[in-house]
C-alpha cells in the first residue's frame, strides 16, 4: 500500500514538474536613435540621481507611441539624454508596459556618447479597445543606482 501511494505521489509530482513552465522573460534590446513626432506622448525629462549636476547630467523620460488614432498599436520607449561632456555607461534599463500583452523589455548595457540621445523601444502592443489607456514605467541604472519615471498613459479618441 505504501509503495502504491509513493508511486502515485511520484507520478503526480512528475506531471506537475512537466506542466510547470518558468515565467517568460522579456526580450533584451539595444539602443536606437529617437525621432519624436505628434504620436509620441512623453513625460518631461527627469535627471538621473547618479549624474544629477555632474558633468552636465543625464536625463531620461518615458514615452508612449500611439501608431494610429484608435490606439490599436502602441509602444513604450525609455529615452536617455547624455548632457555630460563624457560618455556614460548604461548598466541596464527596463520598460514595463502592458506586461500581459508582451510589452515589456530589458535594455542592453551600453555606452552613451557625450551629447547623445538614444531610446530603448519596447515591443509594439496591439489592442482592440477604442479608448486605450495604460501606463509605462521606465527604469534606468547608472553607477549602481536605479531611478524610474512613470508615464500615466494616453487616452486615444475613437
Amino acid at each position: 500500500m505504501l509503495r502504491r501511494i509513493t508511486a502515485v505521489l511520484a507520478s503526480v509530482a512528475g506531471a506537475i514538474a512537466v506542466c510547470a513552465s518558468p515565467a517568460s522573460a522579456s526580450d533584451t534590446v539595444g539602443w536606437q536613435p529617437v525621432n519624436t513626432n505628434s504620436n509620441w506622448h512623453c513625460t518631461d525629462y527627469e535627471p538621473h540621481n547618479a549624474y544629477q549636476g555632474v558633468w552636465g547630467g543625464v536625463n531620461f523620460k518615458t514615452c508612449i507611441i500611439m501608431s494610429n488614432v484608435s490606439g490599436s498599436k502602441t509602444q513604450a520607449v525609455l529615452v536617455v539624454q547624455n548632457k555630460a561632456n563624457q560618455d556614460v555607461y548604461i548598466e541596464k534599463g527596463r520598460v514595463v508596459f502592458m506586461s500581459s500583452s508582451g510589452g515589456d523589455v530589458w535594455c542592453k548595457a551600453s555606452n552613451l556618447a557625450a551629447g547623445a540621445t538614444a531610446g530603448c523601444y519596447a515591443p509594439t502592443v496591439y489592442s482592440t479597445q477604442c479608448q486605450f489607456t495604460t501606463n509605462a514605467i521606465s527604469y534606468l541604472t547608472l553607477l549602481g543606482r536605479t531611478d524610474s519615471v512613470t508615464n500615466p498613459g494616453w487616452e486615444a479618441p475613437c
